[in-house]
């Protein structure tokens, strides 16, 4: 898997910076009952996005499928036990997660994928996924052994 260093995603340091930029108004978003309610989830996406820097991971990267016209896109790359760990943050039920596991079928030697989300810990080894809870984002990303 190479790095295209022409497409990125933008991790501020902040959530709040975030919210900041997006120019809505804070208090139309802070009623909502979750991180990752709000703003469709890309508050909850850039918390998650911001752990493994917190972590000192050296490179964090976002996977967009290659192809003409793929709008397959999975959040998060990182590298743990020399191993590269696909994140992905669902703001709702996890669904079929058809882009990381298109990313898993195509790269079998990534390690597990992680799916962070409001859901509780599962692990579904036949499916090459671990489901963490939102607020593990940090213990997850640096977690040497990843799967």
């Amino acid at each position: 898997m190479a790095a295209n260093h022409k497409r990125s995603k933008a991790l501020l340091v902040d959530v709040g910076l975030r919210q900041r930029l997006s120019g809505m108004p804070a208090d139309a978003e802070y009623g909502k009952s979750s991180l990752l309610a709000m703003y469709s989830g890309a508050l909850a996406e850039q918390f998650v996005g911001q752990e493994p820097v917190a972590s000192q991971c050296d490179e964090v990267y976002c996977w967009l499928r290659p192809q003409k016209s793929s709008s397959a896109e999975v959040d998060y790359l990182v590298a743990s036990g020399g191993r590269t760990v696909p994140i992905e943050v669902k703001s709702g039920p996890a669904g079929r997660l058809r882009s990381l596991h298109l990313l898993l079928n195509e790269y079998p030697q990534c390690a597990s994928g992680l799916v962070l989300s409001e859901a509780p810990y599962a692990e579904m080894p036949e499916q090459g996924l671990v489901f963490i809870p939102l607020y593990y984002a940090g213990t997850a990303m640096g977690r040497p052994g990843a799967r």
